[in-house]
């Protein structure tokens, strides 16, 4: 690509994010944009003059266009957007936000900035705007610049929608977006709407509901063919299984559930979850053919890696959020209706549903996630060592009726989306997959284990364990009862699997991300008041689980070497996707 070819892209990119943005905050409810002329906002003010239907005024003064969109927005109860260039033009507005902020007026400030490498360097017409109305507003972001991977017109479009539905709340108010652009501001040639932004259109505007618009939501179900019930890692419910149950039988459709959602044990683990669902849509076949219409997440963003890539791969399907606290849990931008109700109560809606669906939809999910799972518990039980995907099938399968198992983050929880298959006896699995952290982790399971009064066991990785080296000194002060199972493979087994270890100098990916340490936990354990054994095979890890959930602080060290579990993985999801190919039709 030329140097010229590159600058007309920019402008391109951005024009098309601020017609994106603007198209959205209209169709989304904005009823008036109030414009400050300026260089930097050029794409957005084109945007506003071009869109049909939306009113606009010019002001040269920044402070009484503010107060122009406070009076306007506080007279008619709609947002107002509010457009300024960069540098001193946004604290103009500042009075008119604060006002917007104490009377619950709905405000959309739009301040254009320069892009992040100008800031703090000196260039002209530039300062901090992020924090400009630090205080007073309800919500604010700041967006990539246009062309930057994340500020596609799909991110731009829900942009707006969260703007809007921010400023409009049960306590209305101002939102503050500060928008980057870089130059050229706009393209040499400048097309019409309709052939840069329109085509996006086709992406409904994401609105509330509630429960008492139940018939908008019956109609999306009737006509749904494809669809897919989708639970994250935080769904769980005790009474969710069987309205899940329900639904899922009267829709048709497959249950994609993360192990947190509680809907792979127990009474919930029927016929049409898929336990199978992150090994089988790893493989482009099974993903490209498993395409469906509509998919109803519920819950955080699911565990499962392959599962977050089919959703991304078939961007014509409409997704719709289920979240009492409508909030906005959507990380690939895709959501066009945010139901505010609970699991149970969409599931008893949806339960009623005489749906389109045909019986070979959920019959190829089935069989693809049934023979995922056969091949990949051939290949454990086939393999002598003891790497994790090992512990994985033991700890699920061997942990008592109504035990509680928390799950560490990076590769403990993954390995259980991947390997736990159906289990009829209930089991409570926790995890930290709010911001997935793995510090704190055995004080996390100390407390849920003091909570539930139930056999409790965390897994864990080495460094997870070292990280929270303070939860086991408040193991033995409390006298807490907790089984730690922690795979030692002297260091960070996760980064792996990661490009880096293909790329980055051996010596230097050991240091700087496997970070190996050499600490004997057993000993660490034994010298902070654990009792500590080492296992390694299954029987060894049955006969250590059987002693330790009597009561007490065991822990149960699995040392695993690092590079024959990651080829191990390897060789599995190899073996899987070869079975499938041969074996499996939609």
């Amino acid at each position: 690509m030329n140097d010229r070819a590159g600058t007309s892209d920019v402008g391109i990119a951005n024009l098309r994010f601020a017609r994106s943005l603007v198209g959205e905050l209209h169709r989304a409810g904005a009823a008036v944009a109030y414009v400050c002329p300026g260089s930097r906002s050029t794409p957005l003010a084109l945007a506003i003059a071009e869109r049909a239907g939306l009113p606009h005024e010019v002001h040269v003064d920044e402070r009484s266009a503010a107060f122009h969109a406070l009076g306007f927005a506080k007279a008619s109860g709609r947002p107002a957007i509010l457009l300024c260039t960069s540098g001193t033009a946004g604290a103009n507005f500042l009075p008119a936000v604060a006002e917007a902020h104490r009377s619950r007026v709905p405000l959309v400030v739009l301040t254009a900035d320069r892009p992040p490498e100008l800031r703090d360097w000196g260039a002209p017409q530039t300062m901090e705007q992020r924090s400009l109305y630090a205080g007073f507003t309800r919500w604010s972001e700041e967006a990539p610049c246009p062309g930057e991977r994340a500020a596609e017109p799909g991110y731009a479009r829900a942009l707006a929608r969260r703007a809007i539905v921010e400023a409009t709340g049960p306590s209305p108010g101002p939102v503050h977006l500060n928008l980057p652009f870089r130059e050229p501001l706009l393209p040499t040639a400048i097309e019409a709407p309709e052939a840069v932004d329109e085509a996006g259109d086709a992406v409904a505007p994401a609105v509330e509901a509630s429960l008492v618009d139940h018939d908008d939501l019956l109609r999306g179900l009737r006509h749904a063919r494809r669809g897919v019930l989708l639970f994250g890692p935080d769904a769980w419910d005790p009474e969710l299984a069987a309205v899940v149950q329900s639904a899922a039988a009267a829709l048709g459709w497959p249950v994609i559930a993360d192990p947190g959602s509680g809907l792979r044990a127990g009474a919930a683990a029927d016929a049409a979850v898929i336990h199978g669902a992150d090994l089988m849509l790893r493989h482009a076949t099974v993903a490209d053919a498993l395409a469906p219409d509509l998919v109803v997440r519920f819950g955080a963003h699911p565990t499962s890696a392959s599962t977050a890539a089919w959703l991304a791969r078939h961007p014509a399907a409409q997704v719709w959020l289920v979240d009492p606290a409508a909030g906005f849990r959507d990380p690939q931008h895709r959501a066009a209706i945010t139901w505010r109700l609970t699991p149970r109560e969409f599931c008893r809606i949806a339960s009623s549903v005489e749906s389109p669906a045909t019986g070979e939809w959920l019959a190829a999910w089935q069989g693809a996630g049934r023979l995922a799972q056969v091949v990949a518990a051939e290949e454990i039980a086939f393999d002598s060592r003891f790497l994790t995907p090992h512990v994985a099938l033991e700890l699920w399968r061997r942990l008592p009726d109504g035990a509680a198992l928390f799950a560490a983050n990076s590769m403990v929880v993954r390995e259980l989306d991947a390997f736990a298959g159906p289990r009829a006896a209930p089991l409570r699995l926790l995890a930290n997959r709010g911001v997935n952290g793995i510090d704190g982790l055995v004080s996390s399971a100390l407390g849920a284990a003091s909570a539930l009064r139930v056999p409790a066991v965390l897994w864990c990785g080495d460094l997870a364990l070292l990280h929270d080296v303070s939860g086991l000194v408040a193991g033995r002060m409390h006298d807490a009862d907790l089984t730690i199972v922690v795979c030692n493979d002297d260091g960070g087994g996760i980064f792996e699997y990661l490009p880096a270890a293909r790329t980055i100098p051996r010596p230097v990916f050991e240091e700087m991300f496997a970070v190996p340490h050499g600490t004997d936990l057993c000993g660490l354990a034994r010298g902070l008041g654990w009792e500590a054994s080492c296992v390694d095979s299954a029987a060894a890890l049955a006969a250590g689980l059987e002693r330790s959930l009597h009561g007490g602080r065991h822990l149960i060290e699995v040392r695993v070497e690092r590079a024959a579990n990651t080829a191990f993985h390897a060789s599995i999801h190899a073996a899987v996707a070869a079975r499938l190919k041969r074996e499996w039709a939609p």
